[in-house]
């Protein structure tokens, strides 16, 4: 899977270099809200795009990665407190168990195990 990323992300980012490159050349005014660029490079703003995109998955990624890793620790420490408790508890029956009772016409040998005749 790893290698199937790779080579994607070398096949985009191969696509976005040529599609810069192509247009690196070309003037284009940009106009955004309230701010105003009378004249940059298409290829520059390309590559600016794609360069501010990958920040922001990269930030959004670290989020959760480091929210993941925050769960993983907690739950960890949880396991380990219920292996303290299961090693500390008692082997007898629970407090409030029902006993076992058998069930009525059950003989006292278990007769589950014997092969059937079909």
């Amino acid at each position: 899977m790893l290698y199937v990323a790779i080579i994607l992300f070398a096949l985009v980012s191969t696509g976005l270099l040529v599609l810069a490159i192509e247009n690196f050349l070309t003037d284009v005014s940009l106009s955004v809200i309230i701010w105003q660029v009378p004249h940059a490079s298409l290829g520059l703003l390309l590559l600016l795009a794609f360069v501010l995109g990958a920040v922001m998955l990269y930030i959004v990624s670290a989020a959760s990665a480091w929210q993941d890793t925050r769960e993983l620790k907690r739950l960890r420490r949880r396991v380990a407190q219920l292996e303290q408790e299961a090693a500390n508890a008692t082997t007898g029956p629970l407090p409030g168990a029902a006993p076992v009772v058998p069930m009525p016409g059950m003989t006292t040998p278990d007769i589950s195990d014997m092969p059937t005749q079909h």
